[in-house]
This record gives C-alpha cells, sequence and structure tokens, in this order.
C-alpha cells in the first residue's frame, strides 16, 4: 500500500464530515424558540409590551406588542438564518442579528405607520424598509427604502451572512415576490444571536418556521484529529501486515 494512500484516505474523510455537517442542518422547533431563546425589550427603543407566547404551533406577541426574541446560539459570519412572518398590523416588526445586547447589533426594522428614523427615534408616519447597526446605544442606517408591508400577507424574512458582511432578503409568500434583496458591506459585529423583534404591533405578527444555519463551518478540531489518526493507523497496519517480497 502506497504511503500517501493513508492520507488520501485521511483527506477524504474530512471532506466527507464537513459535508455531512452542511447537510444536517434542521429548522429550530417552535417549543426550543420560546423555551429557550431570550426575550427582551424592543431593539428599537428597549420598551416592554407584552409577552412572547405560542398560539397553534406559531409564535405570537400579546398586548400591543414590543420585544425581541434572541437565539440561544451564536451564529458566526457564515450562517443563515429566516423565519416566516404573516404581518397583522401597521407598525414595526423584524429581524436582528450579530446581537450582543439591545446596544450594540444589526437589525432591519419593517413599518408601515410607526416605524425608526434611522437615527434612534420612532413615530408614526415612517413606513418603510431600514437596516440598521446598533454601536454602543448609537443608530447607523445602512440600507432605507420607502417601500411598505402588506397587511395580513405572509413574508419569508433571511439573512445570510458573509465573509464581508451580510445579505438581507425578504420574499411576499403569498405572491411569490422578491421585496429585497440587499447585500451590505459591514463586519463590526462577526457574530452574536440572531433573532426576532416587533415594536407596537397590536395585533402581533405570527412567526413560523425557523430556521438557523450555522453548519457550514469545518468539523470540530478533535474529531478531525480522531479520523486523521485512525486513518493514519490503519494505513501503518496495512503496510506492516503486506507480506514482505522473497529476494532470490
Amino acid at each position: 500500500m502506497s504511503a500517501l494512500k493513508p492520507m488520501k484516505m485521511m483527506f477524504t474523510c474530512i471532506v466527507f464530515l464537513s459535508f455531512c455537517q452542511a447537510a444536517l442542518a434542521t429548522p429550530i422547533s417552535t417549543s426550543d424558540v420560546i423555551t429557550n431563546w431570550t426575550s427582551d425589550g424592543s431593539p428599537v427603543d428597549g420598551v416592554v409590551l407584552g409577552n412572547w407566547t405560542t398560539s397553534s404551533g406559531n409564535i405570537v406577541g400579546t398586548n400591543n406588542h414590543a420585544g425581541s426574541l434572541t437565539s440561544d446560539v451564536s451564529a458566526n459570519s457564515d450562517f443563515s438564518f429566516s423565519v416566516n412572518s404573516l404581518a397583522r398590523d401597521n407598525d414595526t416588526f423584524g429581524l436582528v442579528w450579530g446581537f450582543q445586547d439591545l446596544a450594540n447589533h444589526y437589525r432591519f426594522s419593517w413599518a408601515q405607520d410607526w416605524g425608526e428614523n434611522g437615527t434612534g427615534g420612532a413615530a408614526h408616519g415612517l413606513g418603510g424598509f431600514k437596516v440598521i447597526k446598533e454601536v454602543g446605544g448609537i443608530s447607523n442606517l445602512l440600507f432605507s427604502s420607502n417601500t411598505q408591508y402588506v397587511q395580513n400577507q405572509t413574508y419569508d424574512l433571511r439573512v445570510a451572512g458573509t465573509v464581508a458582511g451580510f445579505t438581507v432578503q425578504v420574499e411576499n409568500l403569498s405572491t411569490s415576490t422578491l421585496i429585497f434583496s440587499e447585500s451590505i458591506t459591514d463586519t463590526t459585529f462577526a457574530s452574536g444571536s440572531v433573532g426576532i423583534h416587533e415594536l407596537y404591533q397590536g395585533a402581533s405578527n405570527v412567526w413560523s418556521n425557523f430556521d438557523l444555519d450555522t453548519s457550514t463551518s469545518v468539523p470540530e478540531p478533535s474529531m478531525v484529529a480522531i479520523f486523521a489518526s485512525g486513518m493514519l493507523l490503519i494505513g501503518i497496519r496495512r503496510r506492516m501486515s503486506k507480506p514482505v517480497p522473497s529476494v532470490g
């Protein structure tokens, strides 16, 4: 057996492990979200109104709801987070990611009436879509559009991290229309939690189909080491057990 064959086998196993790890990403159950994720104030102004709860297998808020719900898992730069949201009121909802705390994170907010102004405030008549970087409690506007959502329609909200920043996508599932696909270069928060938020949604959105994929990273070093050692040992044992050709 060639001395290079064990190394080839080891490399093949590492590639196979990486592929399997990426392929095993699964959706996050509603019970996991409501039990293990962290409930906090609105990332827009810190207000807490009502609570997050479950209804018919979905996540909803109560009492003119304002608040955030962030994951118990930290996502690095290479990730994808998506969730479906049925819009039932005319105020603000959106996603957060790279979340350290309410004063340090990325978010996007989408509103019809009561929305963000992009510099740390909110008021009536500020409908539209905004991507915000919050640093030390100071809001920095990264992207803005006047496009508003339509009530009683369901949207797929998605953010994907890249080495250079992130891409935000919004699709109207009710009409199969891509509303936004914006790539932004900014790496202030290379890792952090992800989540959802609402601000004064009197009839809270219906949140469903949570999916967080952080599995595109390579296998843990310990796993690679174990498999590498195993492949090398197998190769050495096979080489030692191979009969030595007789001479003469």
